[in-house]
């Protein structure tokens, strides 16, 4: 196998990864938020706010766990091989179960992770708001 395929199988197999974790975080988030608004008497308008300001907490989270503290954070992080307990949730599930993952320093970050996590969790309150009416 050549470097460039090499180098491109390592890019696809991270980011399966990363995009999974991403999916699975933010369905978890919006369904939490969703039973807990229809729970608390709101129904699905509390749920699609909640949803949306779970998003919006999720990526100032991820922010600040990206934002580098000192100069030798712009070398690049560490990332351990074991990771969270929730990255091992996702990886004993499809599609991340059947890849092989790449070296630890060659994964995205869990900052990055949650970053997208919270993108789709906000995605997901503008389409229940907008393709559900959700209002």
């Amino acid at each position: 196998m050549s470097p460039s395929r090499r180098r491109l199988s390592t890019l696809v197999r991270a980011w399966t990864d990363a995009v999974a974790y991403a999916v699975f975080h933010a369905v978890a988030v919006v369904f939490t938020a969703v039973a807990l608004g229809i729970a608390t008497g709101g129904g699905f308008v509390r749920g699609k706010v909640l949803a949306f300001v779970a998003g919006l907490v999720v990526i100032g989270y991820a922010t600040v766990r990206l934002w580098p503290t000192s100069v030798e954070d712009l070398d690049g992080p560490t990332i351990s091989a074991r990771g969270t307990r929730f990255e091992g949730v996702v990886r004993s599930l499809p599609p991340v179960r059947w890849i092989r993952l790449p070296r630890p320093p060659n994964r995205v970050r869990v900052a990055t992770k949650l970053f997208l996590a919270g993108i789709g969790a906000l995605a997901a309150s503008l389409f229940m708001e907008v393709g559900l009416g959700v209002a």
